[in-house]
């Protein structure tokens, strides 16, 4: 009997280590190591509904704030039906983010103040990319999930606010490569391929406007939505590198152009 009880007992102790283990696991530190983040089920509070909530500690454990990823806010204002964070976790010591989607094809990603709570952003779109620096956000634009293949065209916004195309722009749009931020955080490039003629174009953008517009000397077949990212992008110094399959492009990009 005593040897069945050591025996419990070290089960028992096993599986208690476990759990405290994945809890651990389950902590999301922010870069500075001073405070951490846990992911919770959404609760009711009042008449609000929460999705989810970030549930922010100190480093020695203390609770000091909570983040709420909310559905049906205490006011009663219902907000997007968002399926819970996909990922989540620190973008700088000061701010924590959800990332989550309302449909397959619609992205939401919330940004919140880690010492207060509050909400600092709404986007919606995907593929969110922050500068090196974590100044600036890159997204692709929304695309209706419903909406019939002829009319689904992408766009660049940078924190949310469209940069590419111009909103009376007609022509649809694809993007073929990944956002791409430059080293020091003041420029984003994309490869956008024009359905209509076949053209691919290299576009830089700053956060408040294009800053150059390039013609790519190579035609790519149209392919199916999505549209596959099979072109490569890469920054060396002042020039962009545009890679497909062995083509290799190089463009130089102006390295000032009023101030941006």
């Amino acid at each position: 009997m005593r040897t069945r009880a050591v025996v419990l007992a070290i089960g028992i102790t096993a599986v208690g280590l476990r759990a405290l283990t994945a809890a651990q696991e389950e902590r999301r530190w922010s870069p500075n190591g001073k405070r951490y983040a846990v992911s919770e089920a959404g609760q009711e509070t009042g008449n609000g509904q929460e999705r989810q909530r970030l549930v922010i500690y100190t480093d020695a454990g203390v609770l000091t704030t909570v983040a709420h990823v909310w559905l049906v806010e205490p006011d009663g204002a219902r907000r997007a039906g968002i399926r819970g964070c996909e990922a989540w976790g620190w973008v700088d010591e000061s701010r924590i983010f959800c990332e989550g989607s309302i449909n397959p094809s619609t992205g939401v990603y919330l940004v919140f103040d880690a010492e207060t709570g509050a909400e600092l952003h709404e986007l919606f779109g995907g593929h969110f990319v922050w500068s090196p620096d974590r100044s600036h956000l890159a997204s692709l634009g929304n695309v209706p999930h419903f909406s019939a293949v002829e009319e689904k065209t992408d766009s660049l916004e940078i924190e949310g606010k469209r940069v590419y195309p111009a909103e009376n722009d007609r022509r649809h749009h694809w993007f073929r490569s990944d956002l791409v931020w430059s080293a020091n955080s003041r420029r984003v490039a994309v490869v956008d391929y024009r359905t209509e003629d076949r053209t691919l174009w290299l576009v830089v953008a700053s956060a408040g406007r294009v800053i150059l517009l390039r013609k790519l000397p190579w035609m790519l077949p149209r392919g199916d939505w999505p549209p596959e990212r099979t072109v490569v992008l890469r920054w060396e110094g002042q020039r962009v590198i545009i890679g497909y399959g062995r083509r290799r492009q190089m463009v130089g990009v102006p390295a000032s152009i009023n101030g941006q």
